[in-house]
């Protein structure tokens, strides 16, 4: 039985019943794939009587009669590569954990603890007014201006007062006329009073006469009529005297309206102060009730801040407080004056109002600000700065350096003041704790800015 070679074949039937392949077409293909072609003459051996082995003949000896080029290039290349990546991953491995990084953090050491609680707020002020018009009249001078420095009493405003002048020097004729009806009637009254008095008398005579016989009814009936006149003209003097005195009364309250109005022409400070703002202009008219001036008294601004009513119970009068104004160098000292006693509906805030020991070189109403009050201190206790907390899962924790090496540290957190907390448990004094950034488990690291 013949063997069969490598593939399934037998070399026999390789070499009995297959046709051997056409020379000259091979050995073109073979000189194509070396780059070259053969001549299609060259006389080739016949084959050689080989023993049978677990190969496959055909057209491999063709085919080998050049052997392929080896390739140690890309093997070069393989193994350059892979040194590269050692490299790297070592250059990573080291910078990662074994290149120490400088990192800001600090020395962990007990000290007080000031509890403060803080909260936005606007500079205004106790005491303000408002200077404006009690008449429609026409502005004709205005002495101030923005920043000027009043004293209670200033003419600040003077309005146009022409037609008034005019109304009070009517209202006066008014009030002489009146004085001289007075004079007038007054007279007539007592001069209707001396008729009655005269009248009187010859009644009773003529009465007394009568009883005596002497004189006759007609007499009596006579002086009776003319005593009742006379009664009736003093009457009427009387009321005429009461109109006169009534138009006067007129004619002089006329003089005072007339007199208020002329005043109301010229606006005064009702208060000592400052002008914050100037609302109107020389020559507009003004309507009664309308703002042109706004003062206020520099001593009495307060910063009103806003505080969750939770701490209500916490804030007293006369407790600390630092006032920190919008991009200013340095904050103001100041004293917590009074507390408000409303709570805000919706957003549950009450308000109070901070005194300043000092005022900024530049200010105005409204300003924003950042007030701190101090409500207790306590201490010496273990703080940590509130920026160096790192949350995993909701629970608080601190980046600690065990030698050398980053570590984050679970603790338990107390009572905390603005810009620090209270640690209770997970740390202990002389530790190095690091402030949170790029930070991950096992980074080599050295403390940067530690304080002692």
């Amino acid at each position: 039985m013949p063997r069969r070679a490598a593939g399934g074949r037998t070399s026999s039937s390789m070499r009995e019943g297959q046709s051997r392949p056409d020379l000259p077409a091979l050995q073109g293909r073979v000189g194509r794939r070396q780059g070259r072609v053969r001549p299609v003459n060259v006389p080739v051996p016949p084959p050689a009587q080989v023993p049978a082995r677990n190969v496959q003949p055909g057209l491999d000896p063709f085919l080998s009669l050049e052997a392929p080029l080896p390739r140690p290039r890309r093997r070069r290349l393989r193994r350059l590569i892979a040194m590269a990546m050692t490299v790297l991953v070592l250059a990573f491995v080291g910078l990662r954990y074994f290149y120490p990084y400088a990192v800001e953090g600090e020395v962990l050491r007990p000290g007080p603890l000031a509890i403060e609680l803080q909260g936005p707020g606007t500079l205004s002020a106790l005491i303000e007014a408002s200077v404006g018009s009690r008449i429609q009249a026409r502005i004709d001078t205005l002495a101030v201006d923005r920043n000027d420095v009043v004293v209670k009493g200033d003419t600040l405003v003077r309005l146009a007062f022409d037609d008034l002048r005019g109304e009070l020097d009517a209202a006066e004729a008014s009030a002489h006329a009146a004085e001289r009806a007075v004079s007038v009637a007054q007279a007539e009254s007592d001069g209707a009073v001396a008729a009655l008095e005269k009248v009187r008398a010859t009644h009773e005579r003529q009465v007394t006469l009568l009883a005596r016989g002497v004189a006759s009814e007609a007499g009596l009936e006579d002086a009776l009529a003319a005593r009742r006149q006379a009664e009736a003209d003093l009457a009427r003097a009387r009321r005429a005297v009461e109109q006169a005195e009534a138009e006067r009364a007129g004619a002089a309250a006329r003089i005072g309206i007339a007199r208020s109005q002329l005043d109301d022409s010229v606006l005064r400070a009702p208060i000592s102060g400052v002008v914050v703002s100037r609302l109107r202009h020389v020559g507009e008219v003004v309507t009664p009730g309308s703002e042109v001036l706004h003062l206020v008294d520099p001593a009495s601004l307060v910063v009103t801040a806003r505080l969750d009513e939770s701490v209500i119970a916490a804030v007293r009068p006369g407790q600390a407080a630092q006032i920190t104004f919008t991009r200013a160098e340095a904050s103001i000292p100041g004293h917590v004056f009074r507390l408000g006693r409303e709570v805000d509906a919706e957003t549950r805030e009450f308000e109070i109002d901070i005194t300043l020991d000092t005022l900024p070189a530049n200010w105005a109403l409204g300003q924003r600000a950042m007030a701190r009050i101090t409500v207790a201190t306590r201490g010496p206790v273990l703080t940590v700065p509130t920026g160096f907390l790192a949350w995993r899962d909701g629970r608080p924790g601190i980046w600690v350096a065990n030698r050398g090496r980053a570590r984050w540290q679970e603790v338990t957190l107390g009572d905390s003041g603005i810009d620090r907390v209270e640690i209770r448990r997970g740390l202990a004094a002389g530790q190095r704790i690091l402030k949170p950034g790029n930070l991950y488990p096992f980074m080599r690291v050295r403390l940067a800015g530690a304080t002692t």
